[in-house]
């Protein structure tokens, strides 16, 4: 049966790629992909984004303009006619509409780039799990870094939310030589466990089933 396109024929997981240049490459394994199959780390949200900002921008300018040009409209005519109201009923209505209109391109710009940024971090916490799994459940900030194509600084920023924010899953160790890395499973951290931690396990759980086997040990030497 053929894979789905979005599953990668090397790892066999559902990872996110990631672009290099025109090439796209797996972030959990790093084999070449097809491109556009699967959500991209350097690209998942940032239509949303860039939006979102165009939208702010524009917002500001029909905010700020629009006052402007009420308020201006407002004084001369009241200006020229001073016993009318034709500046108010010129300069009114443009204020009206440029806060209604110039709110609400504030609001959608700042919704829609809110938007853009979860789905960017949906995608990179996506790919730091498959990384993971393929790594024996650990990760290091330079390794997620060049998985998912960002700076060192700005894995370890992910990495530390993760671990403050979803604490089952994700969590900060550092080794015998002061090295720091984390340990992190899309499962759960309770089903991830590495042979020592096992072996320490059984040994708690049952201390004396190794002693028999030594005495008798010993016995077979003495004789």
């Amino acid at each position: 049966m053929p894979q789905p396109a979005d599953v990668c024929p090397q790892c066999k997981s559902r990872a996110p790629i990631v672009y290099r240049g025109v090439m796209a490459y797996c972030t959990a394994c790093g084999a070449t992909r097809i491109p556009l199959v699967a959500k991209s780390t350097n690209l998942a949200g940032k239509p949303s984004i860039i939006g979102g900002a165009l939208a702010r921008v524009a917002g500001w300018i029909v905010l700020t303009g629009g006052i402007a040009i009420g308020l201006a409209l407002l004084g001369l005519l009241q200006a020229i006619f001073p016993a009318g109201f034709a500046g108010w009923a010129v300069g009114l209505p443009i204020l009206a509409i440029s806060i209604l209109f110039g709110t609400l391109l504030l609001r959608g710009g700042r919704s829609l780039e809110g938007a853009g940024v979860a789905e960017q971090k949906d995608t990179h916490t996506a790919a730091i799990f498959s990384l993971a799994e393929q790594n024996q459940n650990t990760v290091t900030a330079a390794q997620v870094a060049a998985a998912i194509g960002v700076s060192v600084a700005s894995a370890d920023e992910l990495l530390t939310e993760l671990a403050k924010t979803r604490p089952d899953f994700v969590v900060l160790e550092v080794d015998d030589a002061g090295n720091i890395f984390y340990r992190v499973s899309a499962r759960g951290l309770s089903r991830v466990q590495s042979f020592d931690q096992r072996l320490r396990v059984a040994e708690a759980e049952h201390p004396h089933e190794a002693e028999p086997a030594s005495d008798a040990s010993a016995l077979r030497s003495r004789g």
